[in-house]
């Protein structure tokens, strides 16, 4: 489930004292080393209806032939999202999110898309399955800190488990802030024990989103790792990062919660998704 194509060597930076403090270029040094450039992406979601042929039989058909036809140069990554929990704030919308490496590549990639006509007959063949309205997608600046894998691997199914916050400024804070922020709770999720559950997180800095600012995406192996997640979280994480966080930002209450399967990663061209797996 590589959501980047490359793991970021992402350092949290860490005073030590010996005697002495650190001087100021080893401070430099190790702040630069937090770069965003290579994990930021123009991901898209769009909203899809589950229709009434929905199986996960299906779904697997119709993945196969996506796949035929999409352009694997231009897309860097897609997953689908099926809703996990009736309290989600949208309960009877999955999510198709595509990740490109620009706006440009993005929009290229769309204009072919729409006057193919295998395009056509696949998106009537499968409107019953899962239905994507693609001209009304919603973009965001993506931005993944953390390695996919970094804190586990994932199942060759395809699978994963995402749990996603609804957030917005405040203060008059914007992207900026919460981007300034990255740092210090990355180095507090790795200074924490995660290993194991496969976590890792997105921002998505809306574009041009009535329901949000930013999306707080995360994302596990499976339920349960999520649950351990929560845990370490309260324990390692929230003391020190939630009060830096409430200063520019605040969240909805609850999260919505999703099964999800990587559909495409140009990393892995022939990935296996199986829809009839949540493991």
């Amino acid at each position: 489930m590589n959501r980047k194509i490359s793991v970021i060597a992402i350092l949290s930076l860490t005073v030590i004292f010996i005697g002495c403090s650190e001087s100021t270029s080893d401070l430099d040094a190790n702040h630069a080393q937090f770069d965003l450039s290579e994990a930021t992406y123009f991901n898209e979601f769009i909203a899809c209806s589950i229709g009434s042929k929905h199986t996960p039989e299906m779904m697997n058909a119709m993945i196969s032939e996506w796949r035929e036809l999409i352009d694997s140069d231009a897309l860097v990554g897609a997953w689908i999202y099926l809703p996990a929990s009736e309290d989600n704030t949208y309960p009877k919308n999955g999510w198709w999110e595509l990740q490109w490496g620009s706006q440009d590549s993005a929009e290229s990639a769309w204009e072919a898309w729409l006057n193919n006509n295998q395009v056509s007959s696949w998106t009537e063949k499968y409107a019953s399955v899962l239905n994507c309205d693609g001209p009304n997608r919603n973009a965001f600046e993506g931005v993944f800190p953390i390695g996919t894998e970094e804190f586990g691997k994932f199942s060759d199914s395809g699978y994963f488990y995402s749990e996603v916050l609804l957030c917005n400024y405040v203060n008059g804070a914007t992207s900026k802030n919460a981007k300034a922020f990255l740092e210090s709770y990355t180095g507090a999720v790795r200074a924490s024990e995660y290993e194991g559950t496969g976590y890792h997180f997105g921002n998505y800095y809306a574009s041009n989103n009535p329901d949000a600012d930013f999306l707080w995406g995360e994302f596990t192996n499976s339920a349960d790792s999520y649950a351990k997640v929560v845990e370490l979280f309260a324990r390692d994480v929230e003391p020190t990062q939630f009060p830096i966080f409430s200063e520019f930002a605040s969240c909805n209450e609850n999260t919505d919660k999703y099964d999800g399967w990587t559909v495409f990663e140009r990393a892995k061209p022939s990935p296996k998704v199986d829809f009839l797996r949540k493991n």
